[in-house]
């Protein structure tokens, strides 16, 4: 009887210890999903207001940004072209929002329209856009950027 006494209170300890580092790994999960949306508002921001400081935090140095007339920039030429106002957004809006993240990654796809002064000219771009996201010293950051034509 005290066997199965003992047997029993193991169980259900290890039951409880479990249960609790399942509910750690669904919180983690939770933040982790807040931290991404936050850095995607954040990107927002930075696409309408860009400052190098703000876009260098924002992105990862190994970035990759494409563009859907296949225009391919890396970190330093992303923060060039917004700082400088040759792609200047005036505004921006996503739907259809998904986020997908598998441990310190992240995979987002939206719909944006913008709109974007470029050369003189108001465009207005209506794009599927994927966007990667790594989390790198407990930031989110973004890795790579593809859009596509609607």
């Amino acid at each position: 009887m005290k066997n199965l006494l003992l047997l029993f209170s193991i169980c259900l300890l290890m039951f409880s210890c479990n249960s609790k580092s399942e509910d750690k790994k669904e919180g983690s999960a939770t933040d982790d999903l807040a931290a991404v949306n936050a850095a995607i508002d954040q990107m927002k921001n930075c696409l309408l207001e860009p400052t190098e400081q703000n876009l260098k935090e924002l992105t990862s140095p190994n970035l990759t940004y494409g563009h859907s007339a296949g225009k391919i920039e890396d970190q330093a030429e992303f923060i060039r072209v917004l700082v400088t106002g040759e792609n200047d957004y005036k505004a921006f809006e996503a739907s259809e929002q998904v986020i997908k993240i598998e441990g310190n990654t992240a995979w987002v796809r939206h719909i944006m329209d913008a709109t974007v002064g470029v050369a003189g000219e108001d465009l207005k771009p209506h794009l599927n856009v994927l966007t990667v996201w790594v989390k790198s010293d407990g930031k989110w950051k973004l890795l790579a950027r593809q859009a596509v034509k609607v």
